[in-house]
């Protein structure tokens, strides 16, 4: 059956399609049930009620996104009914778009926080039990249970220790200038790789901006050797270049830097430790570097992490004279070992690197400090005028990054600040994009695809250089 409305239809015409649609739907008609308020909806299409109706007979077809569509037309009518975003919720759910529906969800919660099926759904999707429904197996957010981590991580660090016995010998290749370094007393070592062996563009510019800054930069390279054309420039503003082979990753560079230097020096007051494993610096140093201080912190990150275990974030250190001339510093850096295991680097060195500091009763603190950072995350709200959730896939992203955001807060889950925390960072004056971030985005972050345009927005930085890396770096991925 088909129902056709003449042009110039009356309010009677309406009421006999909302009668036959109301009639299919009873009869589970669902395709006769969606031709009907179908019809019914283009002679009004304020009827709230009926577009949510209208979503259901498509969804029922599995029209998912029709469905969709018709349930966000609900609620361009009716913004604050839980009802109508919790079945956007649903049908953002069978599209497999979890983290969509985490933020209509959250919505229905918010307008209504003593509903049940909301509460039910957020359960489901993390683990906040909001309804008192106990752990879930299959939670969108869920780590792995501690004791398997564990294991599995001992035992591959016993096994990075026995293989490590074979990369213990001198990996250094060259050094220039070959004797009588002359350092000041403040010195950078800044560690590099590139699997082509070149310093690209971005690299060269963050070491310039700290030889700039007032430091000695001893530039060590995990690559054996570098093009004559590299070398040139790196020679004309840096004190030290070491080319060694690729073993240990950065903590072996620095190891390595620090032995061959013989660092610290007697006149050494600090020590930047820093890598090329960012894009910048996006904005002017000092706003990184007139944070540190070393009358309130004796070793400074440029952020710090609670991510399995509270420690500075190894990418940018910046080391103070009482650290440096401690038992605690030496005894660390004789310890470490060149492992070919980037787990236990992270584990042992990294991690431990803070954690060995804090037992010796050294001060450790970060220029964007974590907890700081959490507080400046907006709660995720719409703008007057505006929908929690608008069609653009793009916004959703967006909200729904803002509402993981808020409930790991409130879970007390530590995210990695230069990950999910990228944007309140640049925002706040942070000079640096994580190149693993853009590469490979390990922590899922969803929205991601802002990038360009919050560094356009907040730098003169010229992001074809960092599109140029990209298009190297990335593979079946586009960004």
């Amino acid at each position: 059956m088909v129902v056709n409305v003449p042009p110039g239809a009356n309010p009677a015409d309406l009421r006999s399609l909302l009668v036959a649609g109301d009639a299919a739907n009873a009869a589970r008609n669902w395709k006769l049930c969606a031709e009907c308020y179908d019809q019914a909806l283009k002679l009004d299409p304020s009827l709230a009620s009926i577009w949510v109706q209208f979503g259901h007979a498509l969804k029922e077809q599995r029209l998912f996104k029709r469905a969709e569509a018709a349930y966000r037309r609900a609620i361009d009518i009716v913004p604050d009914s839980a009802d109508h975003w919790l079945h956007l919720g649903h049908v953002l759910k069978l599209q497999n778009r979890p983290k969509n529906a985490l933020v209509a969800y959250a919505r229905a919660y918010d307008i209504d926080p003593e509903a049940r099926d909301p509460q039910i759904e957020l359960a489901h999707l993390t683990r906040l039990d909001f309804a008192g429904l106990g752990a879930r197996g299959h939670d969108l957010f869920a780590r792995r249970p501690k004791r398997e981590r564990r294991f599995g991580k001992a035992l591959s660090h016993a096994a990075a220790r026995l293989a490590s016995v074979l990369h213990q010998g001198d990996q250094i290749t060259s050094l220039w200038p070959a004797s009588d370094v002359a350092l000041g007393p403040k010195i950078a070592v800044f560690v590099h790789f590139d699997s082509a062996c070149r310093v690209q563009a971005f690299t060269l510019d963050y070491a310039r901006a700290l030889a700039e800054a007032g430091y000695a930069i001893a530039f060590v390279s995990n690559c054996p050797s570098l093009a004559d054309t590299d070398l040139t420039v790196l020679k004309s503003f840096c004190a030290a270049i070491i080319c060694r082979r690729n073993v240990g990753y950065d903590f072996g560079a620095v190891r390595d830097a620090l032995r061959l230097l013989g660092l610290p020096r007697d006149s050494t007051d600090q020590l930047v430790i820093a890598n090329d494993s960012v894009f910048g610096p996006l904005q002017p140093l000092h706003t990184l570097l007139d944070r540190i201080d070393f009358t309130k912190a004796d070793i400074w990150g440029a952020t710090d992490s609670w991510q399995h275990g509270y420690h500075l974030q190894s990418y940018f250190l910046a080391v103070g004279k009482a650290a440096l001339q401690s038992a605690a510093w030496r005894q660390f850096w004789d310890g470490v070992r060149l492992m070919q295991s980037r787990d236990y680097v992270i584990s042992r060195y990294e991690i431990g690197l803070t954690q060995a500091m804090l037992r010796a009763g050294l001060r450790c603190d970060a220029a964007w400090n974590y907890n700081d950072l959490l507080r400046s995350i907006p709660r995720p709200a719409p703008e007057p005028g505006q929908h929690y959730i608008d069609a653009d896939p793009a916004d959703d992203a967006r909200r729904g990054h803002l509402a993981r955001l808020r409930h790991a807060v409130v879970d007390h889950v530590p995210m990695n600040p230069t990950g999910e925390l990228w944007r309140q960072l640049l925002l706040s004056g942070f000079p640096f994009i994580k190149r693993e971030l853009l590469r490979s985005n390990p922590a899922n972050v969803a929205d991601l695809a802002d990038w360009r345009d919050v560094v356009a927005g907040i730098s003169k930085f010229d992001i074809a250089e960092i599109d140029q890396q990209l298009r190297r770096e990335l593979s079946n991925r586009a960004l």
